[in-house]
């Protein structure tokens, strides 16, 4: 039987955590045991999809490759994904945009704001943009790591404890956020501030935030604020962060090529299953949301056209790594041009402003 245990730069405690890894690999009766490491919890939108799609690999292959999830950074930190399924900590792993600048800079472009707000457009043009850009694919490559496919994300939505209808009702306010949606918030005038969605709950009762963003609708009913946030607002923002499966390359090679080719078709079902997961829990949050009161709101066009302007991100973005070394303005321009193909073949409505609509 083959496990995760093939790589030796691992040392001291990695090793011996490697050893009894690969003792409990050994009861399943598969061939290969495969250990995907995770920081989403067992019933997020994101694990249900692995969990779907690693139940077709292992019904594909008769039981042969069985995936083993090690949920919530059980056994790696979000931070050393990708390095940890380099090394041979882990065969295969979430990796999350947030974590991704040192090791798959391109990658990254994935989390711009104001650039999608389609999920389906935005899920299929990352994995084209692994398939058809090399600058994108070459992080991948140098860091021994491959693509199987992007798990879900739904819209940036943002949670308040007092009516907002305008930017003038943000000013001043502190507003959990993270990653490039702090900048946005800045520009907004906002305090953005750093905080795990576990801590958001109790600092809104607390009033040490007054919101929160960097969530989708489908993460709130996780986190307990489907039903306890007063005020729902669409800050137009759209995608604002992504994360994938990776797979060692080298064990994805190794592999018969029969499991190698059932890993890939178990892997262009897993969109489609990512979207239905995202709309089940985005449906449950907007149900639980009605059924509080919440009221919803958007944000206007034209200062959502100002806020983009003065926050610059995708010109910060293509500063920060032509400086690096990287043609990042033609890796940004194929991303937008594979998401507006998508879109045009994509009839896909988000949670957020499905819910909105609902309300009114």
């Amino acid at each position: 039987m083959h496990s995760l245990r093939r790589v030796g730069a691992a040392l001291g405690a990695a090793t011996i955590l490697a050893g009894s890894l690969t003792a409990c690999g050994n009861t399943s009766g598969s061939e290969y045991v495969l250990h995907y490491s995770t920081y989403s919890n067992a019933t997020s939108d994101q694990s249900k999809t692995v969990q779907r799609w690693a139940e077709d690999v292992e019904r594909l292959t008769d039981g042969a490759v069985n995936v083993r999830f090690h949920y919530s950074e059980s056994l790696v930190g979000a931070e050393e994904s990708v390095a940890a399924t380099l090394d041979g900590r882990v065969d295969l792993a979430q990796v999350g945009s947030l974590y991704a600048a040192s090791d798959l800079a391109m990658y990254t472009a994935s989390e711009l704001p104001f650039e999608s707000t389609n999920p389906e457009s935005h899920l299929r043009a990352i994995n084209r943009m692994y398939h058809e850009n090399e600058t994108f694919r070459e992080d991948f490559d140098r860091q021994g790591v491959r693509l199987l496919f992007p798990l879900p994300i739904g819209n940036a939505t943002l949670g308040s404890t007092v009516p907002t209808q305008s930017l003038d009702d943000l000013r001043g306010r502190s507003i959990r956020s993270g990653g490039l949606l702090s900048e946005v918030m800045v520009a907004a005038g906002v305090n953005p501030v750093a905080m795990t969605a576990t801590d958001v709950y109790e600092s809104m009762e607390r009033g040490i935030i007054s919101g929160y963003t960097s969530l989708g609708m489908s993460n709130l009913p996780t986190f307990g604020l489907a039903d306890s946030t007063p005020y729902i607002v669409d800050p137009g923002v759209g995608a604002y962060a992504s994360s994938i499966v990776v797979v060692n390359e080298d064990l994805f090679q190794e592999m018969p090529e029969k499991y190698q080719k059932a890993v890939l078709e178990a892997g262009q079902r897993a969109i489609g299953y990512g979207l239905e997961e995202l709309d089940a829990l985005g449906s449950r949050a907007c149900e639980q949301l009605l059924d509080s009161g919440a009221e919803f709101s958007a944000l206007p066009s034209d200062e959502l056209d100002r806020l983009r302007e003065e926050t610059g991100a995708d010109r910060q973005w293509v500063s920060r790594y032509e400086a690096r070394g990287y043609d990042a303005q033609s890796v940004l321009d194929d991303y937008r041009a594979l998401i507006a193909e998508e879109n045009a073949k994509s009839d896909y409505v988000d949670a957020l402003p499905r819910c909105l609509q609902e309300a009114q």
